[in-house]
């Protein structure tokens, strides 16, 4: 490792570092008013994204006008239920992802995708399955239907958000993994519900299977996404050949647990009942407290590594002590949108970009020498942007709401030299 002379700190490699390391990073700054100064942001992955917003968005109107064409009570009951669980689960959803939100296009990319385009990778390939399998009704129900669905659900993780270095940047954690699998669920839960219920001969049957369909699996689609994605983030969070094994491993417990759920069906009330309270059940609360686990670690981790921003100079001790609650940072949120909503923006990014600093220093800890190369460019150009904003932000919240107390800096991990990452 080599250090500055004139600083004596460490050097991270090319990432920037501060003008002065230390108790120097807590000086006061002083602003200077540019009231257009434009809100910076990383560079993110648009074009499938918006492709698959588009396209999911046309075929899901069409499967809906198709289902209010051919039964229009029935369907505009499954269309106000069914909505209604999707809003619930993209409540919960949201809820959970509170100290890095995702970026909303691709929040609403996941959502079509599962609901449109993951539809129409079904029925395109279900006639080669049945050219295969045979068009018997357990084939379809309890092997093709999973294998199909479940791989088709599974390449928006795998298309959108893990092909490109700034796809990737957006997966930083667990409760990513189940956030994007559970918007991904919800929209396809959301289309299938409405065909099953519209399909029922009178409203009276409509309300009973919508009962029982909402009632016994409303999210179970992203419950089966999710050990994908899970198996998705371990990859990438692992060196060795088990990178290569967990996401087959995800998939296939996503498959076999999608296809206990729809095999049952075929030998009983019994055997279905006991399916859903012996595996889904029990898979659901697994992911449950996985997502909620994950969701307080990552406070943890933002807490943990935030004193070597403050050491570094990146952030202020008094920015980093607001940063470090969701209250505070609500707070803070509600200061800057009082000053209008360009500043809340600004604010807003601010806050994404050191918390997605903190979980990228995080992985870098973790996973250890020889450091990525992905990983330190990503943590390079955070750093920018934060260094970009950080005047701008002392001067939007120049006193602290709340009486926040600062965080003492501490010095943090050291990473390589610039020739170390040839």
């Amino acid at each position: 490792m080599a250090r500055d002379a004139d600083r004596g700190s460490p050097n991270l490699g090319g990432m920037t570092q501060p003008a002065a390391p230390g108790p120097h990073a807590a000086s006061p700054v002083q602003p200077t008013r540019l009231p257009h100064w434009p809100v910076l942001r990383k560079k993110q992955v648009f074009i499938v994204p918006i492709i698959a917003i588009s396209l999911g968005a046309v075929v899901m109107m069409l499967l809906i006008a198709l289902q209010v064409v051919m039964a229009p009570a029935q369907a505009i009951f499954g269309i106000v239920v069914s909505a209604i669980a999707a809003i619930v689960g993209i409540l919960l959803l949201t809820w959970l992802d509170r100290w890095e939100p995702e970026p909303p296009h691709l929040l609403i990319a996941a959502f079509f995708w599962g609901g449109g385009i993951s539809l129409l990778f079904v029925l395109l390939a279900h006639p080669i399955a049945t050219a295969i399998g045979g068009d018997g009704d357990f084939f379809g129900a309890a092997i093709a239907a999973p294998l199909l669905e479940e791989s088709a659900k599974g390449l928006f993780l795998v298309l959108v958000l893990l092909t490109t270095r700034r796809g990737r940047s957006e997966f930083n954690s667990l409760t990513d993994a189940v956030v994007y699998a559970g918007f991904i669920g919800i929209g396809f839960t959301f289309i299938e519900d409405i065909g099953y219920i519209a399909s029922q001969e009178s409203v009276g049957e409509a309300v009973v299977l919508a009962a029982f369909r909402i009632g016994m699996g409303a999210w179970l689609h992203s419950i089966f996404v999710a050990m994908t994605a899970i198996g998705l983030w371990l990859a990438m969070s692992t060196r060795g050949p088990l990178r290569y094994f967990y996401p087959v491993f995800g998939w296939s417990v996503a498959v076999l647990l999608h296809a206990i759920h729809n095999g049952s069906t075929f030998f009983g009330m019994g055997a279905y009942f006991g399916a859903v309270g012996l595996v889904m059940i029990p898979a659901t609360v697994a992911v449950i407290v996985l997502a909620v686990r994950s969701h307080k670690r990552e406070g943890e981790i933002f807490r943990g590594q935030i004193p070597a921003m403050v050491y570094n100079g990146w952030v202020t001790p008094h920015e980093a002590n607001w940063l470090s609650n969701l209250r505070s940072r609500k707070q803070a949120l509600a200061h800057a949108k009082g000053q209008g909503k360009p500043e809340r923006a600004r604010v807003a990014a601010f806050r994404d970009h050191v918390t997605e600093l903190a979980y990228v220093r995080n992985r870098l800890d973790r996973m250890g020498p020889p450091f990525s190369p992905e990983l330190v460019r990503q943590h390079d150009e955070l750093v920018h942007l934060i260094e970009a904003d950080k005047q701008w932000v002392a001067e939007q919240l120049p006193t602290a709401p709340g009486a926040w107390q600062p965080v003492h800096p501490e010095p943090g991990q050291d990473y390589m030299q610039p020739s170390d990452l040839r």
